[in-house]
């Protein structure tokens, strides 16, 4: 199917502001969101707004299933500093900058423990060009780092279309990818990590194939639409491919799979911390609602509600504490799974999960709301 100019401006229009979204610090982001709502809700209720924790960004998750969100349940926490090993990224150094994200502790395991394949295969088409530098694979996830450039001509803008296949049958791996770019300082360079989920029922490729298309902004032209605006004019490169192996060492099952089976109380529900899911790459957390009742979509909602995890701290030997953030979360049919950020190359030898202990108080201070989290021990 051909796609229009128009359509082209628009998809790039949409990345962007995609873009712009992912560069901002999701903390933030969730503190806005919730603050608004705990105006709301207060306003009704006719108390003062303090501090209050609530969630509602996942009335669309219980809806559509598993699909991919942003960091919850931030506000009212002071952002916590991920701290990382020393490590020199040696050539994949400017992919530092686009690390600061809640992938950073996962990259930088996977890097301290050799855990990365690097590619430094590039295609160029025209004024573009872009190159694979590294590749990083489990049984859950593919992540790849690249570079997108332009030729001093014209300002690079986005990568409008990225899709990953199994080089071999054509099968399509993304089933739900998250991504990031960072600008370079001379506006024709970005540097991009993309992430795809896919599922450990299927093999992993022996060989991936990458199509993508790049878009610039023509300098110093405009059009003017329907409105009588102006708006940027945008150059598309033609879909390009790239195709490389995946080291075999990334098809060695390392998946670990705790049964931990632990039933807490929080908000008046009972709900089980059921398994829990490590990988190189990521950590999953399943939680499973009211074990022994049958429960309806409005019960799961009020209870996604109250149910906050934050972190997973964990201990490798010698007693140094890491912390995974939690990345993103989407329904099951019986609870809901979070997906955490992993160290599980480092060795851990404990991991304990955070969760807000008390969801409908109010506090005045930070530090007493610390000291209500509820700690559930994984291992």
């Amino acid at each position: 199917m051909t796609t229009s100019p128009e359509e082209k401006a628009l998809l790039a229009d949409a990345y962007q502001v995609k873009r712009e979204n992912q560069q901002r610090n999701p903390a933030d982001t969730t503190a806005a969101i919730q603050r608004g709502l705990a105006m709301a809700r207060t306003r009704q209720s006719g108390r003062t707004v303090r501090i209050k924790w609530i969630t509602a960004v996942l009335v669309t998750v219980l809806a559509a299933g598993w699909f991919l969100i942003g960091p919850l349940g931030n506000y009212g926490q002071q952002t916590a500093t991920y701290t990382e090993p020393v490590i020199h990224w040696g050539v994949l150094e400017p992919f530092r900058d686009i690390s600061t994200d809640m992938e950073k502790v996962t990259i930088t395991s996977a890097l301290n423990n050799g855990y990365v394949q690097l590619i430094d295969q590039t295609v160029t088409s025209g004024i573009y060009q872009f190159t694979v530098n590294a590749v990083m694979a489990d049984e859950n996830r593919i992540t790849v780092l690249y570079t997108a450039r332009t030729d001093a001509s014209q300002e690079i803008y986005s990568n409008v279309d990225m899709k990953m296949t199994d080089a071999s049958t054509g099968y399509l791996l993304d089933n739900g990818s998250a991504g990031v770019m960072h600008f370079s300082k001379d506006k024709h360079t970005v540097y991009g990590r993309n992430t795809i989920e896919r599922s450990r029922n299927k093999p992993l490729p022996e060989q991936v194939n990458i199509q993508f298309q790049l878009s610039s902004v023509v300098p110093d032209v405009v059009e003017n639409s329907e409105n009588g605006e102006k708006e940027r004019k945008y150059q598309f490169s033609k879909k390009m491919n790239l195709s490389f192996a995946l080291d075999p060492k990334f098809s060695i099952p390392k998946t670990e799979i705790i049964n931990v089976n632990r039933t807490f109380t929080v908000g008046g529900h009972e709900v089980m911390l059921s398994e829990v899911e490590l990988s190189p790459l990521v950590t999953r957390v399943r939680f499973v609602y009211e074990p022994e009742q049958e429960i309806d979509y409005k019960t799961k909602l009020s209870i996604t509600d109250v149910v906050q995890p934050i972190e997973i701290i964990t201990a490798t030997k010698g007693g140094k504490q890491t912390k995974l953030p939690m990345v993103s979360g989407g329904a099951t049919g019986d609870g809901m799974m979070y997906s955490f950020s992993s160290n599980l190359l480092d060795n851990p030898e404990s991991m304990i999960l955070i969760l807000r202990g008390k969801p409908d108080k109010v506090y005045d201070d930070l530090q007493e709301a610390k000291k209500d989290e509820l700690k559930i021990k994984i291992k």
